[in-house]
Order: structure tokens, then C-alpha cells, then sequence
């Protein structure tokens, strides 16, 4: 009797799980991106940089220089062994009189001493203050180093390749060409000394340009600000308008991609799909599989064409979704397209058209899915996700 019993549990049992759909998940990262404050027109989709300074010196000038200086250093070479030769044998013939000097001093110190009490010699000697003699080495002769060429130092010098800057500047989300122009202009640093601090300013101009039309102007560090609390006269001027233009790059690569270029932002995403043991659900898998695919071509240098093609499949998936949707029994748990799969779309759907930051039709998703709360039955979970979910939406 007993074992009747557990095959007709066993048997329930499998007629029971044989309907229920396991759900699984799983997260994919990409990077999305931030949405530039003045979004440029649709159809720009290269830009070039132009940088413009006052800095006309060059390493190789610089390095001809240097050698200039090193051959002049030794063509004098023999001058300064001489000067030091000379030198020396002034210091040797002083140096008796430097020792005769030193005698003279130590035999009054001792004669002072000697006129002393015992207890009195006793206390300095106990100090360390007993006379003692002190002779002057006798001075000995140090060749000077013969020249040697040293490579100049570039780190301080105004030295600039305005190609090299122009290079520096990276529209994220574009590619090099010539759809837009960024031009800017860098004048020389000008500094001013106020009350011992020293102030500075280095008017930058950028332009936007697209063909003759300038459609933005930017002024960098053109009023006068702190530089240090040292004067003018007192610093290395050159090294601090190196370590400016350098700053004033910064500024604008910041500046640009902030209103202009889309930076990107570390994300992520679930996607939900259920398991697929017997070939019942290929459409939804399928979908689950090129949505991952879609969401790991955004990579941090993904081009505004990639982004569109992940766009592109994305939009697809979304109507497999859609389409699959329509197949939802919500009254009998135990069909293969049930509520347990349409709450799995619904969310798959939400997240997809958050990430898209697609207000419109993130809007019509929340929508539907808010007309099938009742058949959709949330648990307590499943109510927090949609909460969190909705909240996104409306922000959006």
C-alpha cells in the first residue's frame, strides 16, 4: 500500500513540476553613457581638433642649442684648468702663513690657559675647552671634470607640439574627420604680483565650429586667479605656464565631452529567460542570447555606429518580447506561456527601455504592464523590482 502511494506522489509530483517554469538570470556589463548637455546635430559624426599657441620653440632647437653651449664649454676647457691651477698654487703658498697663523693663535690660548687656576684648567678641560692646535690641511689639487654632454632637460621648458595637444582632445563617442571643428587658441601667461602673492592668467579661447558657422565659444582662465603665495621674481615662471597649458587642456577635453561627447559610465543589466529544456521556449532564449550580444558590444570605446547597431538589436529583442506576449495564457499556471514567463518579460522589457533611456516607450511598457497587475499576481520580490523599476521610468 505504502508504495502505491509513493508512485502516485511521484507521479503528482512530476505532473505538477512539469508546468512550472524555472527562471533564470543572468548580468551582463557595459558601459552606457552620459548624455551630453548640447547634443550635436544627427548628421555629425567625426570631429577634428585644432590647438593654436604662442610657443614657437622646438626640441630640435633646443638640443642644437645645447650642443652649441657644450663645444663653446670646451673650447674653454683649457681656460678653466688654468684659472684652477693658478688657484691652487695660491692656496698652497698660503698655506704656511695659515699654519704659522694657527700656532700664533694656539700658543695664546695656551699662555691664557696656563694663567689660570688649577680648578679653572680642571673646568674647561672637563668642558672640552682646553686650547688645542689646529692646523689647516694642506690643500691638495682637484682636476676639473672635463666637459661632458648632457641631454637638456625638457621637463620645465616651454616647449609644445600643437599636433601633439591637438591629439590629446578625444570626443568620446566620435570618430576622427571633419564633420565638426574644435579650434583652440592659447596665448602666453600672464602673471601679477599682489601684495608678495603672485596671480596669473592665460586667456583661452575655444570655438565649435561646424563649416564657417561657429555654433560655440568657450573662454578659458581669462580673469586673473591665485598662483602662489611666493612672488613672481622668486618662481620658475616657465614650469608653471607648462603645468597651465596642460591644465587648460584638461579643462576643455572635460569641458567638450561634457557637452558634447557621450562618456561612458560603467552599467549593467539582468536579463531573464526561462529554462529551455525541451525546446519550448527557443524564441525566448534566442532573444535573452542577441540581447547579451547586443549589451557587450557597448564597450568603453564603442563608437556612436556600434551604439547604434546594439540599439538596432536591442529594438528587435524587444519585439520577440512583444510578439511572445500575446502567446500569455494568465489564467491557467500551468501553460507553457504563462504569468510566471510574462512577468519575465515585462521586466526584461522595463529594464531594456530604461537602459535605452527611452521615455516614450518605456512609458507604454510600464503601462501594459500596470493594466496586467491583477493577472500577473507580484509576490512581495517581484513588487519591490517593479517599484524600483517604476521609479526609473519616471526619470527617465
Amino acid at each position: 500500500m505504502k508504495k502505491k502511494l509513493y508512485i502516485i506522489f511521484v507521479l503528482l509530483l512530476t505532473y505538477t513540476t512539469g508546468f512550472t517554469q524555472k527562471i533564470q538570470s543572468e548580468e551582463v556589463d557595459y558601459f552606457d553613457v552620459k548624455m551630453p548637455n548640447n547634443p550635436l546635430d544627427e548628421s555629425i559624426k567625426t570631429y577634428k581638433v585644432v590647438v593654436e599657441t604662442p610657443y614657437t620653440l622646438t626640441v630640435a632647437e633646443l638640443n642644437e642649442q645645447s650642443l652649441v653651449d657644450f663645444e663653446l664649454e670646451k673650447e674653454d676647457y683649457l681656460n678653466v684648468l688654468k684659472k684652477s691651477e693658478i688657484e691652487f698654487q695660491e692656496r698652497l703658498a698660503n698655506h704656511d702663513d695659515e699654519v704659522k697663523k694657527a700656532e700664533m693663535r694656539y700658543d695664546k690660548e695656551m699662555n691664557d690657559f696656563k694663567s689660570l687656576s688649577m680648578l679653572e684648567r680642571l673646568a674647561l678641560t672637563d668642558q672640552g675647552k682646553k686650547p688645542t692646535l689646529k692646523v689647516p690641511s694642506k690643500p691638495t689639487y682637484v682636476k676639473p671634470r672635463e666637459p661632458q654632454y648632457v641631454q637638456p632637460n625638457l621637463g620645465n621648458q616651454l616647449i609644445f607640439d600643437n599636433n601633439v595637444l591637438a591629439d590629446g582632445i578625444e570626443l568620446l563617442g566620435y570618430e576622427k574627420g571633419n564633420d565638426i571643428l574644435f579650434v583652440i587658441n592659447i596665448s602666453k601667461m600672464i602673471f601679477q604680483d599682489n601684495g608678495g602673492q603672485t596671480f596669473y592668467s592665460q586667456p583661452t579661447d575655444l570655438k565649435v565650429m561646424k563649416g564657417a558657422e561657429i555654433i560655440a565659444n568657450k573662454k578659458f582662465d581669462d580673469e586673473f586667479q591665485f598662483l602662489t603665495s611666493s612672488s613672481s621674481n622668486t618662481i620658475n615662471l616657465d614650469r608653471y605656464e607648462k603645468d597651465n597649458v596642460n591644465k587648460i587642456m584638461k579643462n576643455i577635453s572635460k569641458y567638450i565631452n561634457e557637452e558634447f561627447g557621450f562618456i561612458p559610465v560603467v552599467s549593467s543589466i539582468k536579463i531573464e529567460f526561462p529554462k529551455n529544456k525541451n525546446r519550448e521556449y527557443d524564441a525566448l532564449e534566442n532573444a535573452k542570447i542577441n540581447a547579451i550580444s547586443a549589451y557587450r558590444k557597448l564597450k568603453k570605446d564603442a563608437t556612436s555606429k556600434t551604439r547604434a547597431q546594439a540599439k538596432e538589436e536591442l529594438e528587435a529583442v524587444r519585439e520577440v518580447w512583444l510578439s511572445e506576449l500575446t502567446r500569455i495564457d494568465y489564467n491557467d499556471k500551468k501553460a507553457v506561456m504563462n504569468n510566471k514567463v510574462a512577468k519575465m518579460i515585462f521586466f526584461n522589457l522595463m529594464r531594456v527601455d530604461i537602459s535605452l533611456k527611452n521615455k516614450s516607450q518605456a512609458g507604454e511598457t510600464l503601462s501594459l504592464m500596470q493594466k496586467k497587475r491583477i493577472d500577473l499576481d507580484l509576490n512581495y520580490n517581484e513588487k519591490t523590482t517593479f517599484t524600483k523599476l517604476e521609479e526609473q521610468v519616471y526619470k527617465l
